[in-house]
């Protein structure tokens, strides 16, 4: 401790006051305003991005339940529209007035679709013209 005795050590503490003028005064003064506004900006913008991510999150989730939802109902009309092409093959179903068009005895859109996807028995056939 003896070592630290021998430190000088200043008793008296100058400190000296001067009036800035006023052009100095004024730029710290509009800097700093500018920093502070700045500042403000950027809480601003971090509040509004975190409430556009929830947002966002929020429409995800809506999207994901209504495709969900859009393939059961496709899914039923698909299934519906097949049903009603057995009673009524080839129809056409007027909405406005309620009415359907169809050919009786016409094969409906369902056979057709069979039809198609199976290989035919006769093979091809070659027609001379």
């Amino acid at each position: 401790m003896s070592e630290l005795d021998n430190i000088p050590q200043k008793q008296n503490v100058e400190i000296e006051i001067v009036k800035l003028d006023e052009t100095t005064l004024t730029t710290v003064s509009e800097l700093n305003n500018t920093i502070a506004n700045i500042v403000s900006r950027f809480g601003e913008i971090y509040i509004r991005r975190n409430e556009l991510n929830m947002e966002l999150k929020n429409l995800d989730e809506l999207q994901a339940q209504f495709d969900s939802e859009f393939k059961i109902k496709n899914d039923e009309l698909l299934e519906f529209l097949d049903a009603l092409d057995e009673k009524y093959p080839q129809g056409r179903i007027n909405l406005q007035d309620g009415t359907i068009q169809y050919q009786p005895g016409a094969p409906s859109r369902k056979q057709q679709r069979m039809q198609t996807s199976q290989p035919s028995s006769q093979g091809m056939k070659v027609v001379k013209e």
